[in-house]
């Protein structure tokens, strides 16, 4: 059975104790530190109402305040970092992630237990059917996401066609597969294995994908899909888990991170081929200059202390990645004077969505670049159009403390809500549904939050799994039985198995 992992009272303002002792020893002010152990306060409540570590919503909020808090607070005590250095305005800051959270915390004990009856995505019925499911995903994943791919890197008017959006669309089926695979490995070893061939060739799909983007998180994704669908099936993890778990991470910090980081000065020329080609190049050289390159990524991260950069310690260069309170604070910094911007951002978010047939002369990025420019993260010359903001910093830039109060307290609820509703977490699609939450709300303004986690993400996985459920079903299958519903439960129902174990 899995367990909830829900915090319990002691462990938590344990927690807050040391965050609170840790930054007041090295220096940090005390209303700062008031502030953050509401926010943290505040965070472990809102995980214990959503349910923990068994529902799609606490999940997906774990990674969200992980990201964007406790992460970075606890990071600064272990560095022994003022916690208020490296901020533009850190009493603000602190004030307004204070109040999203305890604003969330309160929104989340009145609507959590809201459901609305929304449609349900189209699951395998039978192990046959998870079968040919995996190959059908397969290949409509690697399509979509070549094509997804080709059209972000072109940018322009094909990243936000129609093509596009239904090479995303397609793309959403690669992590399915990934998660197909795994689960059918699980059930077809009796809980023995875990990761098969079929589970490698997604896996590496996704990581080539990212290799050619620059994108570290694509590394991150596969390895994290593989971890959430063996947790939400009970699956037990031994010594040799583990191992490949603190390797592959020690990897990611330490070699590819700042490597990639490296490549992006480094652009192809737009196309799949052309990026590729410059990605390799750059690799066949990284050896010979590899403390050069972990020297330049550490330099350059620091020059811009208080824009993206929380963290002073020259190594925790890749760590300022999950401490996105740095970015936040150079938005609220750059509306702290009395200047809101209302609803501009969720007005582009909403018109990148809208067909180009229905609106010719729609915006070709949604708010991105936008507040990039406001906060001082993107440059006028060289745009990447990836600013990182959450939605703490959208809110109160948008609409001021109002924001902070109203989005965290009705908006962020009813996204949880929705995803909720219409996913079963312990069923493929569902797990799906718990990565692409994941990613939606961990960064990103408001209007990312509104627009893709609750309804555009949602509606794809609807529409795709339909499609591709209707695809399957019309393939003859003889002597299939039913796949049984208790995930959790390791016995097999079916030797009809997707290949050979790896681990």
């Amino acid at each position: 059975m899995r367990i909830a992992l829900r915090i319990p009272l002691p462990l938590m303002f344990a927690v807050v104790l040391f965050l609170v002792v840790g930054e007041l020893a090295s220096g940090t002010n005390v209303y700062f530190v008031s502030m953050m152990a509401i926010a943290v306060v505040s965070a472990c409540v809102t995980y214990n109402f959503l349910g923990g570590f068994r529902t799609i919503s606490g999940i997906a909020f774990t990674s969200f305040a992980l990201g964007s808090l406790v992460i970075s607070q606890i990071g600064k005590v272990v560095l022994f970092e003022r916690a208020d250095e490296n901020l533009d305005v850190p009493q603000v800051t602190i004030t307004v992630y204070a109040v999203y959270f305890a604003s969330l915390m309160l929104g989340t004990f009145v609507f959590s237990r809201l459901r609305f009856p929304l449609p349900r995505p189209a699951e395998p019925e039978t192990p046959t059917q998870s079968k040919y499911l995996y190959f059908v995903s397969l290949t409509g994943g690697l399509i979509g996401s070549a094509g997804e791919m080709a059209m972000d890197l072109a940018q322009g008017s094909q990243s936000t066609s129609l093509t596009h959006a239904y090479a995303r669309a397609l793309a959403y089926l690669l992590p399915f597969s990934l998660v197909l695979a795994v689960d059918n490995r699980i059930r077809s070893t009796n809980g023995r294995h875990c990761f098969g061939w079929l589970a490698l060739w997604p896996t590496l799909a996704i990581m080539v994908e990212g290799f050619v983007i620059s994108s570290r998180l694509s590394f991150l994704e596969p390895v994290g899909i593989v971890f959430l669908t063996c947790y939400l099936r009970s699956f037990t993890f031994r010594k040799s888990h583990r191992v490949a778990g603190i390797v592959a991470v020690t990897f990611f910090f330490v070699i590819l991170s700042p490597y990639y980081l490296y490549s992006r000065g480094w652009r192809g020329d737009g196309t799949i081929r052309g990026q590729a080609s410059t990605m390799l190049n750059v690799l066949e050289s990284a050896p010979d200059q590899w403390a050069s390159i972990k020297a330049i990524v550490g330099n350059a991260a620091l020059e811009t202390p208080g824009t993206v950069n929380y963290f002073a310690t020259p190594g925790a260069v890749t760590v300022n990645r999950f401490a996105k309170i740095g970015p936040d604070s150079t938005l609220i910094n750059a509306c702290a004077t009395g200047f809101h911007y209302g609803f501009t951002s969720i007005g582009l978010d909403l018109a990148t969505q809208v067909p180009r047939f229905l609106y010719p002369n729609k915006p070709e990025f949604g708010s991105n670049p936008y507040l990039g420019h406001l906060d001082g993260q993107e440059s006028d010359t060289f745009e990447t159009t990836n600013s990182t903001v959450t939605s703490v910093a959208d809110s109160y830039g948008a609409f001021s403390w109002f924001g902070a109060v109203v989005f965290p307290f009705v908006v962020m609820p009813l996204v949880f809500v929705v995803n909720e509703s219409m996913f079963d977490i312990t069923r493929p699609w569902g797990t799906v549904a718990v990565v692409l939450l994941i990613l939606g709300i961990s960064e990103g303004s408001m209007g990312a939050d509104v627009v893709v986690s609750m309804i555009k993400n949602p509606l794809y996985v609807i529409i795709i799994s339909w499609c591709a459920m209707w695809v399957v079903r019309i393939i003859p299958a003889m002597g299939d039985r039913a796949v049984r519903l208790r995930t959790g439960d390791t016995e097999a129902v079916s030797t009809d198995a997707l290949g050979p174990s790896i681990v």
